[in-house]
């Protein structure tokens, strides 16, 4: 076995039985082979450790570990720091369980960083399917870092299960504390760090797209927080060259619904406001109105509920635009 691997791929999984060996199976099936698998599982109920048992009596690549207690969203961005800190290639690729990649996609995306020393990390489009393996489109990407630098700060423009970077970056890649958006802050902190970004424009994978996924289940107003925290952080690092991360207490957000301070929950609807969020913003406003009544700031809020989610979202168009 060679034990100094050009590509270390990095999986975290949960329960992940129903699509895992599809996942695992596309991955040893790539037509680059110089690479290990490292896998974690954490903590499944299921049958997950005993195919990754199976799969890593058959093929020394893999590299499987389990966790010790199931923390969720916290848990997994934790496995893959481990996995990456585990790393011994000279790339870390990611994979997710229920995702597909392409045969020739690590060929691909080694030539590609070999060829272009100045990329820091390169993604590619990918291709929506359903549970059963029905194609639901494909999703493009941005080619080139300088339109990338451009558009991330306002969306997401790397897709995390299909990406590719060298290993030299920090000591923990993903920072621990910005739940639900651990990929964003960390292709934000890449720009601030003037590391270069591309995509491939083939579609690479495929991205299972799930109702009971992780990310589905995530509760938008907290994902939202999240993700505009990130964007905080980095407008912070632009102006100040560091941001505020070290104080920045996670469960500020995470217990919104427990201990609601009038202070967060204007920040919430105006985040709700910004990303677009109906759902989000007419919740929030139920819980001003029971725990603060209809003072001055719900009175100016109140029109957006009365005149429903078409005008909401024209309103924030518009105001969105303006900003």
């Amino acid at each position: 076995m060679n034990f100094d691997p050009k590509i270390s791929v990095v999986m975290s999984v949960y329960n992940g039985g129903d699509f895992l060996y599809e996942s695992i199976q596309a991955i040893l099936n790539q037509t680059f082979t110089d690479f290990e698998f490292i896998i974690i599982d954490d903590c499944s109920t299921d049958h997950t450790w005993k195919v990754l048992n199976d799969f890593a009596f058959n093929d020394k690549r893999l590299k499987i570990f389990q966790s010790e207690k199931n923390i969720g969203i916290e848990g997994f961005i934790r496995n893959l720091n481990f996995g990456c800190n585990k790393a011994n290639g000279k790339y870390i690729a990611r994979i997710d369980h229920d995702d597909i990649s392409r045969k020739d996609r690590f060929q691909l995306q080694y030539d590609f960083l070999e060829s272009n020393p100045d990329i820091f990390i390169v993604g590619a489009a990918l291709t929506k399917i359903g549970k059963d393996g029905n194609d639901l489109g494909k999703m493009q990407a941005p080619l080139h870092n300088e339109e990338l630098r451009s558009l991330m700060p306002k969306k997401i423009s790397l897709y995390h299960p299909v990406i590719m970077f060298r290993k030299d970056f920090y000591q923990n890649f993903y920072r621990e504390k910005m739940r639900y958006c651990e990929d964003y802050d960390f292709y934000l902190r890449i720009i601030t760090d003037s590391l270069k970004m591309a995509n491939l424009e083939q579609s690479l994978l495929q991205y299972r797209v799930l109702e009971d996924s992780m990310s589905r289940k995530q509760d938008k107003v907290i994902k939202n927080l999240f993700i505009n925290q990130a964007k905080v952080f980095f407008k912070e690092r632009l102006k100040k060259g560091k941001d505020s991360y070290e104080s920045f207490d996670p469960n500020r957000f995470l217990n919104i619904y427990q201990d609601p301070s009038k202070e967060l929950i204007i920040e919430a609807i105006q985040v709700s406001k910004k990303y677009y969020d109906f759902t989000g913003f007419v919740k929030l406003m139920n819980i001003y109105k029971k725990l603060y009544g209809n003072d001055n700031y719900y009175f100016r809020q109140q029109l957006l509920l009365h005149f429903g989610e078409s005008n909401f979202l024209t309103f924030c168009r518009f105001s969105n635009y303006k900003s």
